[in-house]
């Protein structure tokens, strides 16, 4: 990892907070990444330190991960990524983790049932009118949104498998 081994997490912390972006978005986002791994690798702090010093890593991490020109899914896994190495660390982790995925499992299902609905009703419009053409517009934009929030969501699924087997 180079020049990236800092004494402790305070230090990191201050690292992240500092980051200077290049030009090079691939660059800027392994060094956030590799930021989160030396995180982990770092070990515990004080239980009384644990959340506050938790919490502003994630809160500076986010940040800079805002900054990074990339898709908002690639993002909302990113965070999502970063939020799941924290709750890994807490007590009962296994109980949130599982009850994580059961929502994004629940919420999968609720907009595949959706997806189905707005298809079924785009359907029964008259392509003819200019309000129908509308409507058929709007309807598509929900389905083409619901399904990048399923593919997100499956995702966000696959990391909590794989951390399981880790």
């Amino acid at each position: 990892m180079g020049g990236f081994l800092p004494i402790c997490k305070q230090d990191l912390i201050e690292k992240a907070k500092n980051y200077q972006f290049t030009d090079d978005p691939n660059k800027n986002f392994e060094d956030l990444k590799k930021f989160q791994e030396e995180w982990g690798e770092i070990g515990f702090v004080t239980f009384s330190m644990k959340d506050k010093i938790q919490n502003e890593f994630r809160e500076i991490i986010n940040k800079q991960f805002d900054k990074l020109k990339i898709d908002d899914s690639e993002r909302k896994l990113l965070k999502f990524k970063s939020r799941l190495d924290n709750l890994q660390h807490k007590p009962q982790s296994n109980n949130k983790i599982r009850h994580e995925r059961e929502k994004f499992f629940n919420k999968i299902k609720k907009l595949e049932n959706n997806i189905t609905l707005w298809e079924n009703n785009i359907g029964f419009f008259n392509s003819d009118s200019v309000q129908a053409k509308e409507m058929i517009k709007d309807y598509t934009n929900k389905i083409e949104d619901a399904k990048k929030e399923i593919q997100v969501m499956e995702e966000k699924i696959r990391l909590i498998d794989k951390s399981d087997n880790e």
